[in-house]
């Protein structure tokens, strides 16, 4: 008895270390090899010890819990994949971002539960959090960086290669301001991290952590010029006022004026500082993208290539997908989009490039059920902490969607695998305490 409970206790130190270790993510490690790996051996360690103990038989009941066999079917399909995939090794690469992915989604699972074990995720998980949002806005108003940082001068010593600007021709990159990265190498990630922790804090009760979130969460949005994660930033508060607040009224003057403030963002495209110039040709970049009328030199441009390049080799593969790692080796194969470029940079199209039919369309369901769900036990549950947990993933996910294409890629993004994993144990606990 002694032994199992010293087992139980060092493995749910670990999951956290695991969680946390996983949110810091590249900020903590060297080349390839990052803290969360050194964890997750150890945790693969103590899981071997037991099952060998245990006579090997395996606990299936954790595959078997709702909205976990699909991210099981992907990870199977994935693996299956790799019979037709064009680079073996970039294909075993990407199996292996998903088994880490999926672990940490598990690991979540597994030790949430009970409402108390979800209490000490989400609590260990903001402090982090503000840790995160207060070194962003350093980052956007100080030299300071973090020592890994694709903009940090000791990136070299962490086994990093920073940013060169002098191959870049965007005019904002030779400016001295640089945007904030926090706990990520990449600012696009961090802007994702920070749209998909928002809801949490609008969400909340106390109206200083409202109003701190609000403006910080903003803020470095606004200073990352994620064009994405802005838009996705915005859906946040009109479905935050729609679906939670049902303030119509509110909303109508919220639209209001934010058309007025995309109408100076118009008048802004000229500014001589970078970041409000970078922001305000957003609403310009969106309907270039949508009509194909590109700006050439700018990214909209290169990654329109990559998702052109990528949809053809889809359309050549009759539905199936490249399988996985198929967008990086089809594009090496082309050859890299503006001498640098060779990840897809759109996450959804990324999965059905790779995943093929049968991803693409599991995954959207598989969405929509874990949004629908968040909803009605966001309406329905009489437990604070669920509600207020349901209320702020519906509108996480939410956001996450558009956000996500944004970054070069999301299957390696911890967050998302933490925001998979908190949404899947609400709705499991949501089922303990329904009414």
């Amino acid at each position: 008895m002694v032994e199992i409970s010293a087992f139980r206790i060092s493995k749910n130190k670990l999951i956290l270390a695991l969680i946390i270790s996983a949110f810091v993510g590249v900020a903590f490690s060297y080349g390839d090899f990052y803290l969360f790996h050194f964890i997750l051996l150890l945790l693969a360690s103590i899981w071997i010890y037991k099952i060998k103990d245990n006579n090997f038989l395996l606990n299936l009941n954790l595959f078997s819990k709702n909205h976990i066999p699909t991210l099981i079917a992907i990870f199977l399909w994935y693996a299956f994949s790799l019979f037709w995939a064009p680079s073996l090794e970039l294909g075993f690469k990407y199996i292996f971002y998903i088994f880490c992915g999926l672990t940490l989604t598990l690991s979540i699972v597994s030790y949430c539960s009970s409402i108390d074990n979800l209490n000490k995720i989400f609590n260990l998980l903001s402090i982090f959090i503000l840790i995160e949002i207060m070194i962003g806005l350093i980052e956007s108003f100080t030299t300071f960086r973090m020592p890994i940082s694709s903009y940090s001068s000791l990136a070299p010593l962490f086994g990093k290669e920073p940013i060169n600007f002098s191959k870049f021709d965007n005019i904002f990159l030779y400016s001295s301001i640089r945007p904030p990265t926090g706990f990520h190498w990449n600012t696009n990630d961090l802007a994702i991290c920070m749209v998909i922790s928002l809801p949490f804090f609008l969400c909340s009760k106390k109206t200083f952590v409202k109003f701190f979130g609000i403006l910080a969460i903003t803020t470095i949005v606004v200073m990352t010029a994620s064009r994405a994660v802005f838009l996705a930033n915005i859906l946040v508060y009109l479905c935050y006022l729609f679906f939670i607040k049902k303030r119509i009224g509110t909303l109508s003057i919220i639209l209001i004026t934010t058309a007025g403030i995309l109408w100076g963002m118009s008048e802004l495209r000229e500014s001589e500082n970078p970041r409000i110039n970078e922001l305000a040709n957003s609403i310009e970049a969106l309907t270039l993208f949508l009509s194909g009328q590109l700006d050439i030199g700018g990214s909209i441009e290169w990654r329109r290539e990559l998702v052109d390049n990528g949809l053809n080799a889809f359309y050549n593969s009759y539905g199936l997908g490249l399988g996985a790692g198929g967008t990086v080796a089809n594009q090496e194969i082309i050859g890299p989009v503006a001498g640098r470029f060779t990840s897809m940079h759109n996450f959804w199209i990324e999965l059905l490039v790779e995943g093929g039919i049968f991803v693409a369309i599991i995954i959207s369901f598989w969405l929509i059920s874990i949004i629908y769900k968040l909803f009605i036990i966001s309406r329905t549950i009489t437990n604070q902490n669920l509600r207020y947990y349901s209320q702020s993933l519906f509108l996480s996910v939410i956001a996450f969607i558009p956000a996500a294409i944004a970054a070069s890629s999301t299957i390696y993004f911890f967050p998302m695998w933490i925001m998979f994993g908190f949404s899947i144990s609400v709705i499991l606990l949501s089922k303990i305490y329904a009414n």
